[in-house]
């Protein structure tokens, strides 16, 4: 299995999402954890094969977010994912062996970033 993450700054634009997914199928890659999405709200997307879930702010204000990309497989796999915040989404798998949970989180540094 292939996991990799990508900090993006931004989704926000249609040519962006293009960009990912052509490198997330570039590398071959099984799930992609997303940081800095600035896609706000909590919900799921259809890209061609590949699935999409992210957890944003729900005020609408474009801050961090949290995405994960999954290939065919993946998404079949996957039992079901949570945005428990706009810094943190759990997603739940299902192998032959055993059950995954992937989390994926933004952890900014510095001492001034409290929210």
């Amino acid at each position: 299995m292939k996991i990799g993450t990508w900090n993006v700054l931004t989704l926000r634009n249609d040519y962006r999402i293009d960009i990912l997914t052509d490198e997330f199928r570039r590398f071959e890659l099984d799930l992609l954890g997303v940081s800095e999405t600035h896609i706000p709200g909590v919900g799921s997307m259809k890209l061609g094969d590949i699935g999409f879930v992210y957890s944003g702010t729900k005020d609408g204000v474009h801050r961090q977010e949290e995405g994960l990309m999954m290939n065919k497989e993946a998404t079949k796999s996957c039992l079901g994912w949570e945005g428990v915040k706009n810094r943190i989404l759990i997603a739940h798998f299902i192998t032959k062996k055993f059950r995954v949970s992937v989390i994926e989180v933004y952890a900014p540094f510095g001492p001034t970033d409290r929210s």
